[in-house]
This record gives C-alpha cells, structure tokens and sequence, in this order.
C-alpha cells in the first residue's frame, strides 16, 4: 500500500513538471473514415457492328452522362489494341442539352487478329485529368475477303465515279483522271494493280463523305477503265466500267490535249497564212494601203496564234505535277533549266508542254520568260 502511494505522489510531481515547463497535451483526432469524390463521368456504348471486313471503317458511337459543370474537355485515349487503326481521335464530343454527350470514332482493322481497344474518356480541367472512365469494345468477328485483280481496296456504303476525264499523257499513253465519292468508307486506300503509274491526288472529306481524285496513266491501246469495290449494303462485288477514249477539249482542272497538236488549230493557222499571203498579192497588184492593212492583220493573228511569247524556260530543281493542286502527284523535276511551252495558267499554277511531248502544270515562280 506504502508502494502505491509513493508511485501515485512521483506521477504527481513529474506531471506538474511539465506544465510548469510549458508542455502541453493536445488531443489529436484520426480520422474513422477515408473521404472519396463522387462520381459525375459515366460512359457507356450505344452502338457497335457485331462483324467487320479487314479494310473497313465503321464506327463506335459512345454516350457520356457528365454530371458535373467543372471541366474543360473531354478526351478519348485508346489503349491495348493491336491491328487497329483510330481514323479521328481528335473528334469533338457535342452535347444534345440535360449533360448528356455523344461522339462517334471511326475504327479500322487491318488483321484478322485484330484486337480492338479500351477506350479512356476523361475529364480535363486546366490541361489535367480530374475524372475518367474506360469502356472495353467487345470482340467482333472479323472477315478477310477474297480480292479480286480488279479489287481497288475500298469497302462501303456506296461508291460512284463523278466524273472522269481521258486525255494525251505522251505519244503512247493516255492519263485517266477520276473524280471519285463514297460513304462511310476507306476511300483512301483506293489503288490498283497492274497500272504502271497511278495514285490518289487529292482527298478531301465531309463528315461520312469523302472524295479522292486518282489518276491512272494508260497504254493509249486501252479501251476501258475497271475496277471493283465492296457494297456493305448489298455484301458483295460491285464492278464499275469506264470506257477510255481521249478526248481533245481542255478542262481547267486537268489535263488537256496540247492545243498545238488540234486539227481546229492546224487550219486555222492556215488560214491566218493564206489570208495574209492573198492580201499581200492584192496589195502589190492594186497598191492600196487598205490590203496591206488586211494582210498585216493576218500575218499578226498568224505570228500571236504560233505564240513565240510562250516558249520559256523551266527553272531548275522544278515539279511538274498531273493537277493544278497543292498536294498533286510530282512526276517530272528537271536538273536544269530546259525550254518548255505555256499552253496556259490557271491561279498561280503554269500548264507547260516539255520537250519529250508530256504535259503537265508548275508554279508560275518556276518559270523564266524570254
């Protein structure tokens, strides 16, 4: 009992040490509950084909319900694919009102081992992630189809030749020039076999359209133009059939015949020189001023119409290109400089006829006047 007494006196004397020191006891409260965000992203897949062709574009249209006002942006990041080609990443989420958004992404398999993707929608505030969700696509049973030698690649909805235009490449070839216009589709992976130069030269696209300009350089033998692709709605073959036949009007979007070489344009220059020669030979028989007047009217329509003015000279290190178009396909650059024909302009673009008789377009600063 002594003992006790004695420890609870020390316990004494020792606690009001330490007050007397300045300590003191502060209670310290830990939490019983981790704190957690609510959740305000919620993301779910509102359409997907069940089967694919190896090639084909088609879409993935997802939905998000984003209960929350406090972000900048919504992105998408795709994750653990294999084989598979995202055609717009950057697509643009648009709201239909009450929180609720949709995008669409367009997806492309090139293997029937394709593995398609997870997708990562998040929400950005100030250029960081502050919420996000994954959606994982389900398996698709994907087809390889069975290509033909006229198949040009393209699988879709629809397909059609706008237009087209055959016309003189060189002495033994003809240039085909296809506007071409197709729906939800891979039109940009048109090519064929067999030809020995061709090639998309323009691509452009509006929405689930799009539209290429190709070019196809020909043996001037060649009497039609074919090719097939692959009808979604109809799950087969369509073949389409384009007779070639060149012809010798000009069209400012493409080649042109070389105007020099028309039948239209040899008797008129004849004519040009008859008529001044006939005015002449009246004016030394009558001697009146007024036929040597008509004669040097014809001489002159005879000297603008053979357009010595038009021979230049291609600058060095030139393209020449097969349209008057920013991207066109190059298929001429010269190591030096070499005389050439204007034949006309079209913007800042030059048509020029080369010495082995080709004719194509460059820009108008590559060329040196006489």
């Amino acid at each position: 009992m002594t003992k006790i007494i004695h420890f609870l006196i020390a316990l004494f004397v020792f606690s009001s040490s330490l007050f007397a020191e300045g300590y003191s006891i502060e209670e310290q409260v830990y939490p019983t509950q981790t704190q957690t965000q609510s959740k305000s992203l919620f993301v779910s897949m509102e359409s997907i084909p069940s089967k694919v062709y190896v090639g084909q574009v088609f879409p993935v249209k997802l939905k998000a319900i984003i209960a929350t006002q406090n972000f900048d942006d919504v992105t998408m990041e795709m994750q653990n694919s294999t084989n598979v080609e995202i055609i717009n990443p950057n697509s643009t989420w648009e709201t239909t009102g009450d929180r609720t958004y949709f995008n669409t992404y367009y997806l492309k398999v090139t293997s029937t081992t394709a593995t398609l993707p997870s997708l990562s929608i998040s929400l950005l505030s100030n250029k960081s992630s502050t919420e996000s969700q994954t959606i994982t696509l389900p398996k698709l049973t994907i087809v390889q189809l069975k290509k033909d030698a006229l198949f040009c690649n393209v699988i879709a909805d629809n397909l059609t030749v706008n237009k087209y235009k055959t016309t003189t490449f060189d002495d033994k070839n003809n240039i085909t020039v296809l506007e071409i216009e197709a729906s939800n589709s891979n039109l940009k992976d048109f090519a064929l076999a067999g030809i020995a130069k061709s090639g998309i030269d323009s691509f452009s696209e509006n929405g689930t359209t799009q539209k290429i300009y190709y070019y196809a350089i020909l043996p001037n033998y060649q009497k039609t133009f074919e090719f097939t692709y692959f009808d979604l709605p109809t799950n087969k073959f369509s073949k389409i059939s384009l007779p070639v036949i060149a012809e010798n009007d000009e069209v400012s979007t493409q080649l042109g015949l070389n105007p020099k070489e028309s039948i239209f344009e040899f008797y008129k220059s004849i004519a040009y020189a008859v008529g001044a020669f006939i005015f002449f030979v009246i004016f030394i028989r009558r001697r009146r001023f007024f036929y040597l007047f008509l004669a040097l009217i014809f001489f002159t329509l005879f000297f603008l119409d053979k357009n010595p003015m038009n021979n230049v000279f291609l600058k060095d290190n030139s393209s020449v290109m097969i349209l008057p178009t920013e991207h066109s396909t190059i298929f001429f650059t010269n190591t030096k400089s070499i005389p050439v024909e204007k034949l006309g302009q079209r913007d800042n673009y030059i048509k020029i006829l080369l010495p082995d008789g080709k004719i194509g377009w460059t820009l108008d600063e590559n060329i040196i006047k006489n």
